[in-house]
């Protein structure tokens, strides 16, 4: 059996930087990035979380996001920092940090992906795959155990204030979110790297946030690990069907085999190890897959892997919502950034006439911003002030007013009458002074009536 190692990033706040230092076992250098010699196998791809971090502001944001279903806090902040080294844009639009210094997450473009599989019920060993949190004294942050090849295991130093977004972090505290990105770096086999700005430097500068969008010297070191991502691999590009246990599921893509694929489901429940359906065929010329949901399977990731034992077996991992209220919530396009970054419009409850409430979420918008909601029954993305106003034509608009966090929620129920079928797309808009014509706007979000 292999010995276990400590890679340990050290981090201590210093004026304008987060300074991060490794002790490392002597990397292997090519060019700038460096790497360990090791690499994650296809049954190495599971990640958790053991959610004990001890700070309000590690578990401050409440707010659900469609691309991270079922999670907020610590959680999503540490997903969102996965799926920024996923092969490609996380949900096919990449939305969900909310930073205009990353507008897209799940850059890696490696023949590498991960699958989430929830929340642990312990930090657990070294090689299970688990964030966790615990004090450890003196100047280290963070710290991943390895060898990689057998799994990861990645600790926070509760000891020092930890922020989970999605804006950057109060004074004073730690990005999650960032630092995670760098860690799960050397999780993949990546040592650190000399170039100045990129996400496996052994600093990080100004508020830390930097570190959460890969640099192309990120990006090459991982696919000198696992190679570009193959144009044989499989690819999700949507879903359909009914999400729900024992609805059957449509898994829109390419690449899948005619037969023997198999399709991997988030089973929080269990050791880490997806929930599987084997020996799946694929129709439409290895463009649809149809399979029944599994019981057990929960909100998370839904990824198919085609026969062979290769990184390029395995698809981009898919959010989907499993057993939600009815109704869907799509998002759209990108916002236009603000004060706060770029608005982020999310959306949650029961989207069917006579139903219960439905909840709209706001964030990231400059504080006591005013602002207007608008809504429409189609989707139309025309150019408006720098960005795309996505409701047209406008049939109905809400009055808004961000809190002092550049915070809202607005919930409402749909009327009881013949709308099953029908779809309303909505966007918001705020009066904001730092943009550059004087707006600022979240993505859109369509609302797929049941």
């Amino acid at each position: 059996m292999a010995t276990s190692t400590l890679s340990v990033c050290a981090g201590v706040l210093v004026t304008g930087a987060v300074a991060l230092a490794a002790l490392t076992s002597l990397p292997t250098i090519s060019t700038a990035f460096s790497t360990s010699g090791e690499s994650l196998g296809l049954d190495q791809r599971d990640v958790r979380v053991f959610n004990n971090f001890l700070d309000v502001q590690a578990n401050e944001n409440a707010f659900p996001h469609g691309n991270f279903p079922g999670v907020t806090g610590a959680p999503l902040a540490l997903w969102k920092a996965h799926a920024e080294w996923g092969s490609l844009p996380r949900g096919g639009n990449g939305l969900g940090d909310g930073l205009a210094s990353n507008p897209v997450l799940g850059s890696g473009g490696a023949n590498f992906d991960n699958t989430w599989q929830g929340l642990a019920a312990s930090a657990g060993g070294v090689n299970d795959n688990v964030h966790s949190a615990t004090s450890l004294g003196g100047g280290v942050t963070a710290f991943t155990q390895s060898p990689i090849s057998d799994g990861w295991k990645i600790v926070y130093n509760d000891d020092f204030v930890w922020d989970d977004g999605p804006g950057a972090p109060d004074e004073g505290a730690l990005d999650l979110q960032a630092v995670a990105t760098h860690e799960i770096g050397h999780a993949l086999g990546l040592g650190h790297s000399s170039t100045s700005g990129a996400t496996m430097a052994p600093a990080i500068s100004g508020d830390g946030t930097s570190a959460r969008s890969l640099a192309a010297d990120d990006i090459a070191g991982l696919k000198a690990i696992y190679g570009a991502a193959s144009a044989a691999k499989p690819v999700i590009s949507s879903l359909g069907g009914a999400l729900d246990t024992g609805g059957t599921l449509s898994v829109v893509g390419s690449q899948f085999a005619a037969l023997g694929n198999e399709v991997w489901f988030t089973d929080p429940g269990g050791d880490g190890t997806p929930l599987k359906l084997t020996g799946v065929a694929s129709t439409a010329g290895g463009t649809l897959i149809s399979v029944v949901i599994p019981v057990g399977a929960e909100a998370g990731d839904v990824l198919v892997k085609v026969p062979g034992a290769s990184g390029a077996t395995l698809s981009n991992a898919f959010p989907i919502d499993i057993d939600a209220p009815p109704g869907a919530c799509v998002l759209l396009g990108s916002g236009l950034a603000g004060l706060g970054g770029v608005p982020q419009l999310t959306g949650a409850g029961d989207l069917s006439p006579g139903g219960g409430p439905f909840t709209h979420f706001v964030q990231l918008v400059a504080p006591h911003a005013a602002g207007v909601l608008f809504a429409s029954l189609s989707e139309a993305s025309l150019p408006f002030k720098g960005g795309l106003f996505a409701p047209s034509p406008v049939l109905l608009t809400v009055p808004l007013m961000a809190d002092g966090q550049g915070k809202l929620v607005l919930s409402s129920a749909l009327p009881a009458g013949p709308l099953s079928g029908l779809s309303l797309v909505t966007q918001c808009w705020f009066a904001d002074a730092t943009s550059v014509k004087g707006a600022s706007a979240t993505n859109g979000l369509r609302l797929d009536i049941e």
